[in-house]
């Protein structure tokens, strides 16, 4: 019965200092000796450490940094081991000691020969951006002993990116429309000119990475080798097949397209001719307009032969005789009676004639008019 209880003794004695000295390398504690971290994860090369955040959101920060651990592993290639250090809010250091501009807040910021990044989790999702950037930019710092290129590690970030975003296809649909109209493909690009920084302080409101579409084409052609060892000699001749793959998609002609002359001729003479044609048409109209004026005035005047009859002034025979002077009544028409008999006398007797004479009386007033024609 002594032996076992010497031996837990014993192991009791192994694990206490074996547990402080695995506190002791916690890099979030060494560098926020000063912070509680009460939340702990492991995920495959990838450690995390979390001071006050909720059990829930700290396991999304876990699922979406571990999966990307896994898969810069398996596509790049393994490192000694990345730590993540999660705040809840404002991450007590001096920003404006680091480098960053004064009266702004810093919330996230990685250090690649620590393999250490650091995140402010005061907005879940521009969080996670910011530790997915910070996460690729470490394991590409510890792949290459830090000379990794930078020019290829930001289009590596925008691959991955675009991954996790799936937006693969949209950018590269993009870059295919950024070389319609060219004459030529793009210029070389100088993957491997520069180096990556050490340290990345980075706002997390703004998006990471390059475009991503090289990195992609190369991992569909070539692997990820090429990407995982840029200094093999293959990114330069990857980068010329990749630039002439997008012309060609894109549909240019080497040395530009001559069609458009040919359109420009077509669409001046149709131009052109609606132009003649309206003035030919304008031009009619003015010729038919001066002929019929002129035939107009060649047309002579007409006189108005109408015969004006003369006014009656025979009171004696001839035609007119049986009409009065200053009135166009025949003889014996009486206004009263109308149409009926004159007055005393039987039906179907002769009209009493008006013996010529001096000018009835009742013709005196009559209207001067009356005693005109008839």
């Amino acid at each position: 019965m002594r032996r076992p209880l010497a031996a837990l003794f014993v192991l009791a004695l192994l694990v206490t200092p074996l547990s402080a000295g695995a506190q002791e390398v916690n890099p979030c504690a060494t560098r926020f000796p000063d912070t509680v971290w009460d939340a702990e994860a492991v995920s495959g090369r990838l450690t995390l450490y979390g001071a006050g955040v909720i059990e829930g959101q700290f396991g999304r920060f876990v699922d979406d940094f571990g999966g990307l651990a896994a898969l810069l592993e398996a596509e790049l290639g393994p490192v000694d081991g990345i730590t993540a250090c999660i705040f809840p809010d404002e991450i007590p250091w001096d920003a404006q000691a680091m480098g960053w501009p004064e009266g702004q807040r810093l919330h996230t910021a990685t250090f690649g020969e620590e393999g250490l990044v650091v995140v402010s989790a005061y907005l879940t999702r521009v969080a996670l951006d910011a530790g997915r950037q910070g996460v690729i930019h470490a394991w590409l710092w510890q792949l290459s002993d830090g000379n990794y290129p930078e020019p290829l590690a930001d289009e590596v970030k925008g691959w991955y990116r675009n991954r996790l975003e799936t937006t693969v296809e949209h950018l590269h649909t993009l870059y295919v429309r950024m070389n319609i109209g060219l004459t030529e493909p793009w210029p070389p690009t100088p993957w491997t000119a520069g180096q990556m920084r050490t340290d990345l302080l980075w706002n997390p409101e703004f998006s990471y990475g390059g475009g991503g579409d090289f990195a992609n084409y190369v991992a569909a052609v070539s692997g990820t080798g090429p990407l995982a060892n840029p200094f093999g000699g293959e990114l330069e001749d990857l980068d010329t097949a990749w630039r002439q793959s997008l012309f060609d998609q894109s549909g240019s002609i080497p040395g530009g397209s001559k069609g458009w002359v040919i359109g420009l001729i077509g669409v001046t003479a149709i131009v052109s001719l609606a132009v003649f044609v309206a003035w030919w048409s304008a031009r009619a109209r003015r010729r038919i307009e001066a002929e019929l004026r002129e035939a107009a005035l060649r047309i002579p005047k007409q006189i108005d032969v109408r015969a004006v009859r003369p006014s009656i002034t025979d009171r004696g025979g001839g035609a007119n005789a049986g009409i009065r002077r200053g009135s166009a009544r025949p003889v014996g028409f009486d206004r009263n009676d109308r149409d009926r008999t004159p007055s005393g006398g039987k039906v179907g007797t002769a009209v009493d004639e008006v013996p010529s004479g001096a000018q009835a009386d009742d013709d005196r007033f009559r209207h001067p008019d009356l005693g005109g024609e008839g």
